[in-house]
């Protein structure tokens, strides 16, 4: 079982990173956590769902939102987090169930696709695959996150 706070760098812990810092093109570090029934239930709890997972082909599964928790490490794991952060938008494609019932081990990977400026605020836009161990593609997902100048 994997929380996000065991896989997310937190603001503090080492120097943040500039807007100047980052590299579009960059490749973020692969990285796997496993999500379990627990953190299923815990998650479920948390927006007031049922903690069981819902029925999928006779068995039970995760609100595929489960994975947003676990977006910000993609970026924070080689651009640490500077305080002020704000994530402007994302959008996700899912394409594979999460187990209710049993561990489903994660590897999270992303690259930096863009940096810009608008109305004086400055803006990385990402992208975050999740597979499976075998590679078979769980979701994919872009966040456009703004950070101060």
């Amino acid at each position: 079982m994997t929380r996000p706070a065991d896989v997310k760098p937190r603001e503090g812990e080492r120097p943040g990173t500039r807007w100047e810092e980052f590299e579009v093109g960059a490749q973020l570090p692969s990285f796997d956590f496993t999500i379990s029934p627990e953190i299923v239930a815990e998650y479920h709890r948390a927006i007031e769902q049922e903690p069981a997972g819902y029925s999928l082909d006779g068995r039970k599964v995760s609100i595929p939102s489960v994975l947003s928790v676990y977006l910000m490490a993609v970026l924070y794991r080689r651009y640490p987090p500077m305080q002020g952060g704000i994530m402007a938008g994302n959008k996700f494609r899912y394409y594979g169930a999460i187990s209710a019932e049993n561990d489903t081990t994660v590897v999270a990977s992303g690259e930096i696709l863009e940096k810009f400026e608008k109305r004086g605020r400055h803006y990385v836009r990402y992208s975050a695959r999740f597979a499976r161990l075998d590679g078979k593609l769980i979701a994919e997902a872009e966040n456009i996150s703004t950070f101060p100048n």
